[in-house]
This record gives C-alpha cells, structure tokens and sequence, in this order.
C-alpha cells in the first residue's frame, strides 16, 4: 500500500539524513547540504538575534552538522517550511538533492530516492509528526522517532504495525484491562473481532476511525492532541 511506502521512505529521510540515527545506508551517510541562500538573500530574514551578525548562511553545516558543536537544525527546518501551508515538491527539492528525473535522492543513502510525485504527500506525513492532533505528534512528544516505527522499504501491511504497536503498548488482554473503565458503553479493546488490528481503528497520521461504528453506537473515540 502506498501510504505505508511514503512513510518507511520518510522513516529513512528522517532516521538518517535528520536524526543522525541508524537507518539505511548509513555508512554512506552525507552530511546534510543547507541550501538557504537560495531563497534568503539576508541572514537576518531567518536567523535568530545571536547569528545575524553572520554575513552568509556559509557557516550552518560546519556548527549544525552531525557531530557539530551546535543541535541539528532538521527539526526547525521542516516545522519552519512544512507551517507555510501546501507543499509541492519544489519545496523539498529546493533543499534536498534531486536526480535527472527530478525525483529527491536521500543524500544518507547513494542511489535511494523518493519520487517526485510521493513529496507532497510525504511532507504532509512529516508535518502531522510534527505538530498536530494525530497519534504521530503524540508519539514525537513522548521521544518516539519516526524510525521506531517505520525502518524497511518492504514494510507495508497492517499486520507487522500490529506488531510494533503490541511491542510497547501490551497484548490485547493487556490493553482490555486497562481500558475496562472508560466514558464508553463498551471497553473499545474487548472485541469479538478475532482479525481486529491495532490500525483498524488507530491512524498515525490520519483521523482515528471507529471501526465498531460499521455495526455497533458504541461513539468510541481518540481523545486526540497531549
């Protein structure tokens, strides 16, 4: 499914090229390429109070790089760029390196690249990781990477999200325990649903649907932003 190739294509954008963490290829890791200058003829039109006494952007990737004396800047970046509303692909490729088709290549890893047609719909992934009322933001405040969850290329049914989601949050009996008191008429975890997954009804990036409701009042809703 496409959705899920967006995103492992996103985990590795984000693990790698932004994170600095351990995902694809990172032997062959680049360090990332600040392409400001191209759109700010000023430092002082983005650049806070303490740096604009800075005559060009030439300095960012030795201070802001990995191993740098200063934090990685992918988190501001991409807040900064994905907060001005529609992103097209120009955006991405106006920092990010392209090929000759005009795909965006992933400078951690050689060859590896994203479509040019998959950039608006992986910005807008990344966007909702950021800051949003999605289940994405709130993993990301409770320090889990977009890695954590999505790592392969391949990776792209609902059963192995399943998995991961188990992995941390319990088993199913787990989970009916300790939502056994809600303001539900029903415990939204005690299914006779014997294939139910965890993304029938828990969408990371999209709105929470309430897979009950094809049959059942139950009203079961995601409480949304914490």
């Amino acid at each position: 499914m496409k959705n899920f190739q967006v995103m492992t294509i996103l985990a590795a954008l984000w693990g790698t090229t932004c994170c600095g963490g351990g995902g694809i290829a990172q032997a062959q890791a680049a360090a990332p390429v600040f392409q400001c200058a191209a759109c700010h003829a000023k430092t002082a039109e983005i650049l806070p109070a303490t740096h604009q006494k800075a005559a060009d952007f030439s300095g960012c990737a030795t201070c802001h790089a990995a191993g740098g004396k200063a934090p990685r800047l992918s988190g501001k970046i991409h807040a900064a760029h994905l907060a001005k509303g529609t992103v097209t692909a120009e955006t991405c490729l106006g920092c990010h390196p392209g090929d000759a088709a005009g795909n965006m290549r992933l400078s951690c890893a050689g060859t590896t690249t994203v479509a040019r047609g998959d950039l608006p719909e992986l910005a807008r992934k990344m966007a909702t990781w950021l800051d949003s009322d999605k289940l994405a933001h709130v993993h990301r405040n409770n320090g889990v990477s977009c890695q954590a969850c999505h790592r392969a290329y391949n990776e792209d049914d609902d059963e192995s999200y399943s998995e991961k989601c188990i992995a941390c949050h319990g088993t199913y009996d787990t989970l009916t325990a300790r939502t056994a008191k809600t303001r539900f008429p029903r415990n939204p975890h005690k299914s006779h649903y014997p294939t139910l997954k965890c993304t029938n009804c828990h969408q990371s990036h999209d709105p929470f649907k309430d897979f009950c409701s094809t049959c059942h009042g139950f009203g079961f809703a995601w409480p949304g932003k914490k």
